[in-house]
């Protein structure tokens, strides 16, 4: 019941159309329960051979149904129009907290179950939500109309009807708790299904060059047989509601007729009532059908929401303190103080780091694959909150400021390549929403992508397709970087920001990047080392240990770890297969 009335809570913003569509309601289910009172007159009519009354009597009917007609399109519409917004509410909520939600949400969660949560299991409470609008409360009002009108004509007969409704409510709650089971099984195939799909489709190169069709066809296939067989149980359910509760209708309109028509012998009911009565009787099977055939739909409905508020009460990981401030423009001082961090309940993947950085500094994190680079920068922006410790910017704590404007002042090239679907122009301006074209070409001119964008056929309006699918990698590469240019930031992560260029396009970006990074302060991962003999201090992690540090002549002098990477890159006549494999290991 609770998850009900907070499902329900979502239709009070729209109070005015509920009202209007009530009113509707009631005037349909009014119109509904005036049949009975038209059937016994007309009954009385020909009885009396009045053919005149009857003439009188057959208008006000066909009025009846035309004023019934109007009022149903009337409460179908604001309905329809309470479940849209209802749903559209509910999914701009989803997504909107999908955003607020922390990076490790997204490490946990499938893409797939997401998706099916947003789309799938929305699309099940807007059913439920209509239907409850449309047929349920206005059946609801007929059966109460009719069951009034009933009582008056003769209570022995309506209460020997009353008397057989709790078999209906049994047998309704019965298949309602089984559906409402199979239905949560049935929707989380349908997630296992999408996420499926969405791996492979954005797999598809890999699944190719490994020539993993058929194992892939197998895996779908299996997925898409359990969703067959939770679909058939969903089926088995209502199907075998429908003739029990059909059996169970006629069983109850025999015994109403064999009663009626004992009363009318006794003469307390006179035969003109009686029709009224079966008509009345008639009038209650399509509540009782249409409540059996609802509750179905409801049971879905209820199993979709707890999926769906499952993901809305989680809570994100990195959260803005209350009293959290604007940012200032920054000069860029980052101090890590006795930084620990683990995903989790794993074990540690940062721990003990001290480091501090000046403003303007280029830090250059290398170090093993697994060592914990990407993790150590990603604490900067707050994408994760370190376990121990703490991170500040000129002086002060970056958890005193909002994740807007401390994310602001900062830009990322990340090691993934990320375009969105739209134009090149469209991308680079992520950057910075409110740049001028020029700004946009100046941008793409230092990540030396100016020249590649103006060959193309619409050159900055060209679409890059779903995830940058009609580019290159080094293109990709170099419209993510004029994205990081375009918002001229005060400290800039580079994740192996030329991982994805080719020799040329990586010295060429390289010249510019030296350009980009005077004044800022600049934090350089790169599995080349060769990117990074010019940075002000390299940091060697191994293990989530800084266990080396500085320049690059210090560190080649020192001939510790950070000698032995250089040796096995640059001393190519010197490397042994095994080497080449520990190369391929480490980086």
């Amino acid at each position: 019941m609770k998850l009900l009335s907070r499902l329900l809570s979502y239709i009070k913003p729209y109070t005015k159309e509920l009202m209007m569509a009530l009113l509707c309601m009631l005037i349909f289910s009014l119109c509904n329960i005036a049949v009975m009172p038209l059937v016994s007159k007309i009954s009385s009519a020909v009885g009396a051979k009045d053919f005149a009354r009857i003439n009188i009597l057959i208008g006000i009917t066909l009025a009846l149904f035309f004023i019934k007609g109007l009022f149903q399109y009337g409460q179908g519409y604001l309905a329809s129009f309470i479940g849209q917004r209802v749903v559209t509410d509910l999914r701009i909520q989803t997504f909107k907290h999908l955003q607020d939600l922390s990076l490790d949400f997204y490490a946990k969660w499938k893409t797939g179950e997401i998706m099916s949560r947003t789309i799938n299991d929305i699309s099940n409470i807007q059913l439920a939500i209509v239907v409850i609008s449309t047929e349920i409360i206005p059946q609801m009002l007929t059966l109460i109309g009719v069951l009034g009108y009933l009582l008056y004509l003769n209570w022995r007969l309506t209460l020997l009807a009353l008397l057989i409704t709790p078999v209906f409510v049994f047998a309704i709650t019965k298949f309602g708790q089984e559906m409402r089971e199979i239905g949560r099984n049935a929707q989380k195939k349908i997630a296992d299904i999408s996420n499926l799909l969405q791996e492979t489709i954005t797999g598809a190169r890999i699944v190719k060059s490994f020539t993993m069709e058929s194992h892939e066809i197998k895996k779908f296939k299996k997925e898409a047989e359990h969703s067959f067989d939770w679909s058939m149980k969903e089926a088995q359910i209502d199907t075998t509601q429908k003739p029990i509760m059909g059996f169970l209708q006629v069983v109850a309109v025999v015994v109403v007729i064999w009663f009626g028509c004992f009363e009318v012998i006794n003469g307390r009911l006179n035969p003109s009532d009686l029709i009224a009565f079966f008509a009345g009787a008639f009038l209650l099977i399509d509540p009782i059908i249409v409540i059996s055939k609802i509750n179905t739909t409801i049971q879905k409905a209820l199993s979709s929401a707890e999926r769906i508020f499952e993901v809305i009460d989680i809570q994100p990981s990195v959260k803005e303190r209350p009293d959290a401030a604007a940012m200032p423009q920054i000069k860029g001082a980052v101090k890590f103080s006795g930084i620990s961090f683990s995903y989790g309940k794993g074990g540690e993947v940062l721990s003990g780091i001290d480091l501090s950085a000046d403003p303007g500094e280029i830090i250059a994190i290398v170090g093993p694959s697994g060592a914990g680079k990407t993790t150590f920068v990603n604490l900067i922006p707050r994408f994760y909150d370190p376990t121990q410790g703490s991170v500040s910017i000129d002086g002060r704590d970056i958890k005193d400021f909002t994740l807007d404007s401390l994310r602001k002042q900062i830009g990322i090239v990340p090691q993934d390549t990320i375009l969105f679907s739209g134009t090149i122009k469209d991308n680079i301006k992520y950057g910075k929403m409110d740049a001028t074209d020029e700004e946009i070409i100046a941008a793409a001119t230092l990540a030396n992508a100016h020249d590649f964008i103006t060959t193309l056929p619409k050159s900055y309006d060209t679409e890059v397709g779903e995830r940058g699918a009609l580019l290159s990698g080094g293109q990709r590469q170099r419209i993510a970087i004029a994205r990081a240019i375009l918002r001229n930031p005060a400290i800039l992560i580079l994740d192996e920001a030329t991982s994805s260029l080719d020799t040329e396009s990586e010295r060429l970006i390289q010249n510019a990047l030296q350009n980009l990074i005077k004044g800022r302060t600049t934090f350089v991962i790169a599995h080349r080392l060769s990117t990074v003999q010019n940075a002000s201090r390299i940091i060697v992690l191994k293990d989530g240990n800084i266990i080396e540090e500085g320049s690059h002549q210090q560190l080649i002098e020192k001939d510790g770890f950070y000698k032995k990477l250089f040796d096995m890159q640059f001393k190519q006549d010197k490397k042994t297969p095994k080497e080449k494999d520990q190369l391929k290991l480490l980086f």
